[in-house]
């Protein structure tokens, strides 16, 4: 008995590890004729593998399958957690512009056969586009980033809609440039209209996307479902980004080993996405007497609790609509009780969610009621109307009516006080006392005497008021005049500011968040010398910094350092990691240079 339990168990882990595998394939969805590029195929945690190989057709093999191994063990809080993934690679060369399909693959393990699905690529006559912008092939400048290079496109699927109706608006960033980072995202505001969020991501992921026969890389910022709450035209406000972009300065004639020594240039340069407007329709005219705003196409369905109830005691009256439309803002329909039912106030429950640009699901309305009178009852159909888009019509569903037989309860009305309908269902409650006693006796008088009103203090008082509320005026006027002046807030704010900054960076350090650490390090560099000399971000470069330095004095030598710990830390965030120490020395090394850099424009006024 005891092996066949764990041969059971045993069979069971394996149908379980069978079930979390799953094979997969990786391809650019676009590219150039002529380009080079790879299809993957990825089994991971599946066993005694047997590849089949896909149907490739419009595209030139030059290598494949090449078959490479991964297993990766990891322990997370005192678990132990292995995969192991085996990738088939093939090396494909694009042919003549169009559009091509790769048929499926197969894996069988233990005797289950998983298949992918077939994937289209799109072949243009264009350029090829790097592999991510984060690792760019060829050669950029800042001369020559254009609008053309890195643009932000604000996209929505319909653009003439009915009041209610839900549309879909994208957020994406197109670059063929070296996109390093963001900075000072303004993400559209949507007024007039009901916004919920839909796709937020936590970390950019790049797709190539075909744009006017150009291959770039293209990231979702957000995505968003819209449901417009007024008619006429809605101006949807621009969007913008500033994009931290990286450039190589290169020098000409070089030769090929010369590529290692060039030297990167962060640039900042700001994209906006146009403002777009929707023009939102008013619903015709006609509409059903029940009809509460619903848009979009919904099902009825109402059913009580129970079909048999004593008087007096409680049952709920469920009434759910489901579909799809604006369900999330649909209001509770009216349903007509007996008239001698104490009826509550009705219960939502929302199921619905955010799917394929609209909203689905369902959203039930429980009402709880009493009857308080035996008898066979009936309560009528519940209606419900709403505004079907794809007919352009209203539409009268209504449910089934309700029988419901209540039997004489235990709990009847005292002797000669009828029940009436309509009773008020709240107990009689006391508030506190209901009757307050009338004072009898006689108030004592207050005796004549001397009074602090009129007297000396009174008003020394006085005067003493006026005077700390005009000094405080004085006071309070001169704090406001210091802060509307940015640029000296700033320069006298930059040490605090870069202090917390480079806290914040040890911590990271300690946490061994090395990528967080350089850059936060970084910020705390830029940030410190770009409020001392009055730079907003997109004006801070090395060039600019070293000539303002200069034209006040500062050692050279200093500004070196400092300028050259900036790049130190923007290489080290690409570079392979140079070890615990040499992250040590570079933070103590920031720490000393904005000392001195504080100490050198210590006399300086902005």
């Amino acid at each position: 008995m005891k092996k066949t339990f764990l041969l059971i168990l045993a069979v069971l882990s394996l149908v379980q590890a069978t079930a979390q595998g799953q094979f997969t394939v990786e391809v650019p969805n676009v590219v150039a004729s002529k380009e080079r590029f790879r299809l993957v195929f990825t089994a991971t945690d599946l066993a005694h593998e047997s590849f089949s190989p896909p149907s490739i057709s419009g595209f030139l093999v030059l290598a494949g399958p090449t078959t490479s191994t991964m297993n990766r063990m990891e322990y997370i809080n005192g678990r132990r957690t292995q995969s192991r993934s085996v990738s088939y690679t093939y090396i494909l060369e694009a042919g003549e512009p169009g559009k091509y399909t790769i048929g499926e693959a197969s894996i069988l393990s233990d005797n289950v056969t998983y298949r992918t699905k077939p994937v289209t690529i799109e072949v243009i006559a264009g350029t090829a586009a790097p592999d991510s912008p984060a690792r760019e092939e060829n050669i950029t400048t800042e001369a020559n980033i254009t609008d053309k290079d890195v643009f932000l496109r604000l996209s929505i699927n319909k653009r003439r809609v009915v009041k209610g109706e839900p549309l879909t608006a994208t957020l994406k960033l197109y670059t063929r440039v070296n996109v390093a980072g963001a900075e000072d995202i303004r993400f559209p505001t949507f007024n007039g209209f009901w916004s919920q969020e839909v796709y937020a991501p936590q970390q950019i992921e790049w797709q190539r996307e075909n744009v006017d026969g150009e291959i770039y890389q293209a990231a979702t910022l957000r995505s968003y479902v819209l449901l417009p709450q007024q008619t006429g035209d809605i101006r949807i406000d621009p969007s913008e980004i500033v994009c931290v972009i990286q450039v190589r300065n290169t020098r000409r004639g070089q030769s090929l080993l010369d590529e290692f020594f060039d030297s990167y240039q962060t640039v900042r340069k700001r994209v906006i996405a146009p403002a777009l407007t929707v023009r939102v329709n008013d619903l015709p005219a006609g509409a059903p007497a029940s009809f509460t705003g619903a848009v979009g196409k919904f099902n009825l369905r109402a059913e009580l609790g129970k079909d048999s109830v004593s008087a007096h005691d409680a049952l709920s009256l469920f009434v759910t609509i489901s579909g799809e439309g604006n369900i999330n803002l649909l209001e509770t329909p009216r349903v007509q009780f007996p008239p001698d039912f104490e009826v509550y106030d009705a219960k939502v429950t929302d199921n619905s969610r955010s799917t394929g640009g609209t909203f689905s699901g369902s959203k039930t309305f429980e009402y709880p009621v009493i009857p308080r009178s035996h008898g066979d009852f009936t309560i009528d159909p519940v209606t419900f109307s709403y505004y079907d888009i794809e007919a352009g019509v209203y539409r009268t569903i209504s449910s089934r009516p309700l029988e419901l037989k209540v039997s004489r309860g235990s709990q009847t009305p005292a002797q000669g006080m009828p029940y009436t309908p309509g009773t008020h269902r709240r107990a009689v409650e006391s508030l506190g006392q209901d009757i307050r006693f009338i004072h009898t006796s006689v108030q004592p008088w207050r005796v004549k005497g001397r009074y602090f009103t009129g007297s000396v203090y009174y008003f020394v008082l006085i005067l003493s008021i006026f005077a700390m509320a005009g000094v405080a005026y004085v006071v309070l006027d001169k704090r406001r005049m210091h802060r509307n002046d940015i640029v000296k807030v700033r320069h006298s704010r930059a040490n605090k500011v870069a202090r917390n900054r480079l806290k914040t960076a040890g911590t990271l350090l300690k946490q061994e968040q090395f990528e967080d650490y350089y850059e936060e390090l970084q910020r705390a560099l830029w940030g410190y010398i770009a409020d001392k000399l009055a730079l907003s971000q997109a004006e801070c470069s090395r060039e600019r910094v070293v000539d303002m330095l200069g034209s006040r004095n500062v050692d050279k030598s200093l500004v070196n350092d400092y300028t050259g710990l900036i790049e130190s830390c923007e290489f080290a965030r690409y570079a392979p990691d140079p070890g615990q120490l040499e992250k040590e020395r570079i933070f103590d090394m920031a720490v000393v240079a904005i000392s001195k850099m504080e100490q050198a424009l210590k006399q300086i006024v902005v």
